[in-house]
C-alpha cells in the first residue's frame, strides 16, 4: 500500500502513550512509505539526590513547589531532544503532533524548526484540557475532533478520527465485541445488551475493564469478561477485525465520533451504539448500525438477522488513514474530511 506521495519522505510524531498508539501510527506510516520518527511521552526521570535536596530546600524552607516539576519538564525535553536528534535527518518533511496539550512549548518549537510543516490534532475536547489554547499558533494546521470548538480560534480545522487501513479484513470468530473501561453512565446498557446477546444465542467477547476487586465482584455473574489492565490498541483492532458486531458508546465529556465507529467502516462490521450523532455522517446505513435510543432495543433483532451493507469505496477510503493523514498534511489529491454538529 505505499503512497507515491510518500516516496522518500519523512515525519517525526508526537503522541500520548495510550495502549500503544504511537506504534501502531508508526507501522502505518511506514506501511505507506514514510520514514518515521517517534518523540516519546512517557519518559520518567528521576531528578537525582543533589536536585531532591535543593527541591526539600525550595518547599519547605522557600515554600517554592514548583521545582521538582519543573526539573522533570527539563529533563523530559533533553532526553526528547535526544530522540529527534538520534535520526539522522536534519530537516523532517512533516511533523504531526496529536494532543499538543501533553507537549511542551519548547519541545514543539524545536520540532517546527526541524519540520517543513508541523500540524497538531486535539481529539479531546479544548476546554477539557485548556492548556492546548496556548499551543494553537505554535503549528501551521491545527485541527479538533469537537465540531463545537470550531468557533474558539480562527485558526482552527475540522477533522474526524479514522481506521488504520494497513491491517488486513480478518475472518469473523466472533458476533459481537466490545471493550471499554467501566464508566457509571453507561453500565446499565452495556449489561442489558450483554444479556440480550446471551438470551439470543450469540458468541460475545465484551470485556470491562475494572479496577477495583469490589466493584468487579457485583458483576461476575454477569454474560460479560472482566479485565484488570487495558488492552493494547493493535490487540484490540485485531479482536475488532475478527467479530461481526461491535458495541460502541459515547462519551458524554466531549462530541464527536468515535475511533470505534471508524474501525467498523473500514473493517466492515456492523455497529450498535448509542451515539446518535452518526446518523448526520455520509457513513450511516441503518442496515449497518443500531443507534439505541432511550436505552431501548426495540428493532434489535431485525437488525442482527441483516447482513452487512458495503458502502461505497469512496467512504471506505475517505476515513481511511491513508486518506486522514494526507488531509492533515495538506498533500494533495485527499477526500477532505468534515465535522457534523
Amino acid at each position: 500500500m505505499l503512497e507515491d506521495e510518500f516516496k522518500g519522505k519523512s515525519i517525526v510524531i508526537a503522541i500520548p502513550n495510550h495502549f500503544g498508539l504511537p506504534q501502531r501510527f508508526k507501522e502505518n506510516l511506514e506501511a505507506i512509505g514514510l520514514d518515521v520518527l517517534v518523540i516519546p511521552d512517557n519518559i520518567k526521570n528521576k531528578i537525582g539526590f543533589t536536585n531532591t535536596l535543593i527541591h526539600g530546600y525550595k518547599k519547605f524552607i522557600e515554600g517554592t513547589k514548583t521545582f521538582k516539576r519543573e526539573k522533570k519538564a527539563e529533563l523530559k525535553l533533553a532526553t526528547q531532544v535526544e530522540f529527534l536528534n538520534k535520526k539522522n535527518i536534519e530537516t523532517f518533511d512533516y511533523a504531526l503532533v496529536i494532543r499538543p496539550d501533553m507537549f511542551s512549548s519548547e519541545l514543539i518549537n524545536i520540532i517546527k524548526e526541524r519540520s517543513k510543516i508541523i500540524t497538531a490534532y486535539q481529539w479531546d475536547g479544548l476546554d477539557r484540557f485548556p492548556l492546548v489554547y496556548s499551543k494553537i499558533d505554535l503549528f501551521d494546521r491545527f485541527f479538533v475532533f469537537d465540531v463545537n470548538d470550531l468557533s474558539k480560534n480562527e485558526k482552527l480545522l475540522p477533522l474526524t478520527n479514522f481506521y488504520f487501513d494497513d491491517i488486513p479484513i480478518s475472518k469473523d470468530d466472533v458476533d459481537v465485541y466490545f471493550v471499554g473501561t467501566y464508566m457509571k453512565n453507561r453500565i446499565d446498557i452495556l449489561l442489558k445488551l450483554a444479556n440480550k446477546c446471551e438470551h439470543l444465542g450469540l458468541k460475545t467477547s465484551i470485556n470491562l475493564n475494572i479496577n477495583s476487586v469490589e466493584k468487579a465482584k457485583k458483576y461476575k455473574k454477569e454474560p460479560i469478561n472482566i479485565i484488570t489492565k487495558p488492552m493494547s490498541f493493535t490487540e484490540n483492532i485485531i479482536n475488532v477485525s475478527k467479530s461481526k458486531i461491535i458495541l460502541d458508546f459515547a462519551n458524554d465529556i466531549h462530541y464527536g465520533i468515535s475511533m470505534r465507529t471508524f474501525e467498523t467502516i473500514g473493517y466492515r462490521k456492523k455497529l450498535i451504539t448509542n451515539n446518535k450523532l452518526v446518523k448526520k455522517y455520509d457513513f450511516y446505513n441503518p442496515n449497518n448500525i443500531f443507534v439505541i435510543e432511550d436505552e431501548k432495543l426495540d428493532g434489535l433483532e431485525k437488525f442482527l438477522s441483516i447482513p452487512y451493507e458495503d458502502l461505497p469505496d469512496e467512504i471506505n477510503t475517505k476515513y481511511s488513514f491513508t486518506n486522514w493523514i494526507k488531509y492533515v498534511l495538506d498533500i494533495r489529491p485527499h477526500i477532505p474530511i468534515n465535522l457534523q454538529k
